[in-house]
């Protein structure tokens, strides 16, 4: 028998007129889903061959179902979840301060801002709220919403200050790079190995492949050396070692919020969301999906230090989206593990849900930290970028190739904010 899963999350939280779409991808851990009979069981919405929607027009509490048979209608796996509804009925009663953060997914801010606008606009599509009360805070601005995300940023990286001989560096240059060459490889001019991790107009960040080698020099030249689709050389006009972590203080030697929050100007932290993470899956760990405690163990310092400082701020874990599904991870990273193997990625999704809503339910942490669910809410067969691309070298007959592994197209940007907006109604607009 087929040892496929059904993995739902315990509930969603939906919006009364806007439409919910859960997607099987992001549900069921088979390597290819479609090869089943998949179906979508609730009194409410409708069953599509890829996915079930339901755009609810009043608020309410809905069980579905989803079951996946075998072309005998034997079934092979079924998972529950609970559907709440929500209508949002007003602003926050005082000014809710919220922090978006994160690694590249946060790093543009389009999510941060998109879950702003949702809450606070009075046009757009869809249309915003209208809603007052909200403050979006962080170092990093994507027009006035704040929000602090860093390319290639773990757990790990949120739990201490950073040493420059460690850190990711920037290079300002002049090039031609775009998300078709993101995690491909570089050496700089002593041999040194470098990862390109974040796209910029006049600079590029590279995170460090080899541990301690020094920062390149301004003059020197960067070569490629696998897996970029625009290869040409790099010429550094300057370089700089990456910001420190913002909420590190070397004042008490650790993670401080009260300080952070000082510095911006804001009198606390009431709600945190977290998209982490797609790092530190390195060639070493050929099995990402069977990753060991340290993720959570390292962000449990994350998380009970924040709570000690702002024991009020709400804390929302989300997972991540499945990866591509149409090449980009093996456009990013050839044919090396574990970056390139789609499907031990998207179990590794699916492990990291579970990882992360286990320690939302433990007893110490129920109270103020919950899990939110991205996978299901992403369509990560249209919402990653691709490219048209000829079905073979001697045909005009072209094929959806994907170019980023787990960078989603703005779209998909766009499907996390909605999930994130949907948890900040049921959290302050009720």
């Amino acid at each position: 028998m087929q040892n496929v899963k059904v993995v739902l999350p315990e509930k969603f939280d939906l919006v009364v007129g806007d439409t919910f779409q859960l997607f099987f991808r992001g549900i069921i851990e088979a390597a290819n889903p479609y090869m089943y009979d998949i179906m979508a069981v609730c009194e409410k919405g409708h069953n599509y061959p890829r996915y079930f929607e339901f755009t609810p027009e009043k608020e309410g509490t809905h069980k579905l179902t989803v079951t996946v048979y075998d072309n005998d209608k034997t079934i092979l796996a079924s998972g529950k979840t609970m559907l709440y509804v929500h209508e949002p009925k007003k602003s926050p009663e005082k000014e809710v301060n919220i922090l978006c953060m994160g690694d590249s997914l946060t790093a543009g801010g389009i999510w941060p801002n998109e879950a702003h606008r949702r809450l606070t606009a009075t046009d757009g599509t869809p249309c915003g709220l209208g809603l007052t009360g909200f403050r979006f805070i962080g170092s990093k601005k994507l027009g006035k919403t704040g929000y602090e995300g860093y390319g290639g940023w773990t757990w790990g990286t949120y739990i201490i200050r950073g040493r420059e001989r460690f850190a990711a560096v920037w290079i300002e240059c002049e090039h031609n790079k775009t998300a078709d060459d993101q995690h491909s490889t570089w050496a700089d001019e002593d041999g040194n190995l470098w990862q390109l991790e974040t796209i910029e107009p006049d600079r590029l960040k590279f995170n460090r492949v080899t541990h301690e080698n020094p920062k390149p020099n301004a003059g020197s030249v960067i070569s490629h050396a696998k897996n970029a689709k625009n290869a040409d050389p790099i010429t550094v006009i300057e370089s700089s070692y990456e910001i420190s972590n913002p909420f590190w203080s070397d004042e008490t030697g650790g993670l401080d919020f009260v300080d952070y929050c000082k510095k911006l100007n804001v009198p606390s932290i009431d709600a945190v969301y977290i998209l982490l993470t797609w790092n530190g899956l390195w060639s070493d760990h050929l099995k990402p999906w069977e990753f060991g405690p340290s993720i959570v163990e390292q962000g449990k310092v994350f998380v009970d230090a924040l709570h000690k400082q702002y024991p009020k701020a709400k804390i929302k874990i989300m997972g991540v989206q499945v990866p591509s599904l149409t090449g980009g991870n093996g456009a990013n990273n050839g044919a090396e593990l574990p970056y390139s193997d789609d499907y031990g990625l998207t179990k590794f999704v699916f492990a990291l849900n579970r990882c992360y809503e286990e320690w939302a339910n433990e007893e110490a942490y129920r109270d103020f930290l919950e899990f939110i669910n991205i996978s299901g809410q992403f369509d990560s067969e249209y919402n990653m970028p691709y490219t048209e691309k000829p079905v073979n070298t001697r045909s005009k007959v072209t094929e959806m190739i994907g170019t980023n592994g787990v960078h989603p197209s703005t779209e998909g940007y766009l499907q996390i904010a909605d999930a994130v907006y949907r948890n900040m109604v049921k959290t302050f607009c009720i």
